[in-house]
């Protein structure tokens, strides 16, 4: 075969794989169609199995190192798996942190059910033990409500946010952390917190004062219980990934599972700034009760938004398109 030959049997394969080079290094893999992936696939090793001939027949022709650089630039696409560098804070936060909690929706439902499950319980114990009562609800409690309302006591708004954090991530910390035992105290830890939120809701219900609390509590309550339970969440496949390793080592089981929830953990500490906020500025402000429970279920309302639509992959386009692409140089 000769170069002029070799050359005009096989050019037009080496275009669309041109084409194709440049289209993709515009973008990502993940938005091509399969069709499309396993056709650039097929020009790649046509052209490789090209540039083998190429190197025995006519190594010193520019047809050969033309060849070796679009193979070496169809291979790095094709072979690059994922990008090593880590994703920027807000492509994080805008797509790989809702796709995380989706991906751990089933264990986002146990670790809430615990929590409800902690606030019916203590809820019935304050309705049906009334023996009880002084030892589940502090007393100070019930002198508040005979003076009128639960005159709840909240310090100054810039001194509280710090302590509100800390004390808000030392929760979500332990109910991850715990995780790591088979996940029974994370379990335990989510229907202690639910038991607390029971028996005050129904203190405050046999007091009268529903309205007064819960608007108190409303505007930063969604978002820090949200984060609570998906911190239990995060504990629950930890401890399951050590119960129910399958075939793999539970070690392995268990940097798996903490490779997919870490992230996942790591963006409601980033949120507990925002409860936090809430919680010092907005709930002890002057805001009339209503405004409150607003922000909090508009909080809520945004929060869960974008933890169920957002990163949701696009429609993949028709086709590649290589025709629309720029044609490719001259190999030679």
């Amino acid at each position: 075969m000769t170069l002029d030959s070799f050359i005009a049997s096989r050019q037009g394969g080496w275009g669309e794989l041109e084409r194709g080079v440049s289209r993709l290094s515009r973008g990502r893999l993940r938005g091509v169609s399969a069709a499309d992936v396993e056709r650039f696939a097929v020009l790649y090793r046509h052209a490789a199995s090209d540039l083998a001939v190429a190197r025995r027949d006519f190594p010193d022709q520019p047809v050969t190192e033309y060849l070796n650089s679009l193979c070496g630039r169809a291979h790095l696409l094709l072979h690059r798996g994922s990008d090593a560098r880590r994703p920027g804070v807000l492509r994080f936060f805008a797509i790989e942190a809702p796709r995380l909690f989706r991906a751990s929706a089933g264990y986002y439902l146990a670790s809430l059910a615990c929590l409800l499950a902690g606030t019916l319980a203590g809820w019935l114990a304050y309705d049906l033990r009334p023996d009880l009562r002084s030892l589940l609800v502090p007393s100070s409690l019930f002198d508040q409500m005979a003076r009128g309302a639960p005159d709840v006591s909240i310090p100054q708004p810039l001194l509280a946010a710090p302590s509100i954090f800390v004390h808000n991530m030392e929760v979500a910390a332990l109910t991850f952390a715990a995780g790591l035992l088979i996940g029974i105290p994370t379990a335990l830890l989510l229907f202690y917190n639910g038991w607390s939120l029971g028996t005050l809701g129904a203190a405050v219900h046999a007091g009268g004062y529903d309205y007064a609390f819960w608007s108190l509590i409303a505007a930063h309550g969604v978002l820090e219980l949200s984060i609570i339970v998906i911190a239990g969440a995060a504990g629950l496949r930890l401890g399951d990934a050590l119960l129910r390793p399958g075939l793999r080592s539970r070690a392995d089981a268990l940097a798996s599972a903490g490779h997919d929830v870490l992230g996942l953990f790591l963006a409601t500490v980033v949120l507990l700034v925002a409860a936090g906020c809430l919680e010092a500025f907005v709930s002890p402000s002057g805001l009339p009760g209503g405004a409150k429970i607003a922000i909090g279920l508009s909080v809520g309302a945004v929060f869960y938004g974008w933890l169920l639509l957002a990163g949701r992959a696009r429609p993949a386009p028709p086709g590649l398109d290589l025709d629309a692409a720029s044609q490719p140089a001259t190999p030679i």
